[in-house]
């Protein structure tokens, strides 16, 4: 008979357990009540790891306490704990944390720290704090396996769903840290639920941001041809790569191998990303056609908070010259066509006043390209 969980309350009624889904596979767990008070939150949650690299920047490289972490996730914008506060306080917990059988927190870190951030804002006679020091838990069997655990991981934080999920950067170096141990793209893709394509462009994406980190923490060097590098830390880097990670996706999508082969655009690039000069994915992804465009080139490198806009507009509109152009030539192309196959007969009854507006448009256009050829 499987052993319950020494921390689940019998009362007002017995845990029971039953079959749920996590990723594809059916695990037995126990469904019951906890008290808050009785769990530790997950205080290694990628989630808030940059925020916990740069609070260790002051504070020293050591591990930090419950309730250091609960201060990082309170103050942090992108983890808004303060609106699912103010929400589990008005309609209470809506979906039970999820525990292994020795109570680690594997689903729910966000949630449980704002119900401790609820707890903390509500008076004694508040009569709905007592309802939130008693919550509702799914926790694994005794026979769960890490593998088990890693799956309820993956369904939580990896799958689309109403919950914030982690951000890009952290589930990229999750993909990164299974690569580098030495699981192939397979391996990966079941693990995490992802699309062999999905996995290849991130490890794509975190070789350019391993490339600009390394660039960022160069020391300035004003002899050096490119001017060193940018002098950063490695944490304010990585800060500022991970803030930055869907600008080196497009750059990824739209042009990689330039990246890798043009020493000269590379620095640049992560000069202009560095400076915040790009505002939207359509602003990256012209970067390469604008280093290689003179007149983009020189928009782009003005200190102007719009010089990127500036650069898409000349390109894009050279575009509209070049397609009008084609469509110019197609429809010549095309009359002439259409004018080289009427037969006598129909050129015959051609009026003499239209023979005479074709003569003229034609010296006309004549005239006009000879005087353009001559500038």
């Amino acid at each position: 008979m499987t052993t319950r969980p020494s921390f689940l309350l019998e009362n007002p009624e017995p845990p029971k357990i039953r079959q749920r889904l996590y990723n594809g596979r059916k695990l037995m767990v126990w469904d019951g009540k906890v008290n808050i008070s009785s769990i530790l939150g997950w205080v290694d949650n990628p989630r808030i790891e940059l925020a916990k690299k740069t609070m260790q920047e002051k504070v020293g490289y050591r591990a930090l306490s419950q309730d250091e972490v609960f201060e990082l996730m309170k103050n942090s914008p992108e983890v808004k704990l303060k609106e699912l506060r103010d929400d589990i306080i008005k309609n209470g917990l809506r979906e039970p944390l999820t525990l292994s059988f020795q109570g680690k927190l594997l689903d729910g870190n966000r949630r449980f720290f704002a119900i401790k951030y609820a707890l903390e804002i509500m008076t004694v006679a508040d009569p709905n704090k007592q309802d939130l020091e008693t919550i509702d838990v799914h926790v694994l069997t005794e026979e769960a396996s890490e593998e088990d655990e890693q799956n309820v991981l993956v369904e939580e934080n990896f799958s689309a769903s109403l919950k914030i999920e982690w951000p890009e950067y952290v589930k990229a170096l999750k993909v990164v840290d299974a690569h580098e141990s030495g699981l192939d793209i397979n391996d990966i893709s079941k693990k995490y639920s992802w699309a062999k394509s999905k996995i290849k462009q991130t490890l794509k994406i975190h070789q350019i941001i391993t490339d600009y980190i390394t660039f960022a923490t160069a020391d300035v060097d004003p002899e050096d041809e490119y001017g060193g590098g940018l002098g950063m830390t490695e944490q304010d880097a990585e800060n500022e790569a991970a803030k930055n990670y869907q600008f080196f996706n497009e750059a990824q999508k739209s042009f990689f191998e330039q990246l890798n082969t043009e020493i000269d655009f590379k620095i640049q690039f992560f000069k202009w990303i560095h400076e915040g000069k790009f505002s939207s994915f359509q602003e990256v992804r012209i970067a390469y056609n604008a280093w290689r465009h003179p007149e983009a080139k020189a928009a782009l490198l003005q200190p102007d908070p719009t010089a990127a806009k500036s650069a898409k507009a000349i390109l894009d509109y050279n575009t509209r010259v070049v397609k009008s152009t084609d469509e110019a030539v197609g429809r010549i192309d095309n009359f002439v066509k259409f004018l080289r196959e009427m037969t006598a007969q129909q050129i015959d009854i051609i009026p003499e006043a239209s023979l005479e507006n074709l003569k003229e448009s034609l010296e006309l256009v004549i005239k006009m390209g000879e005087a353009t050829s001559k500038k």
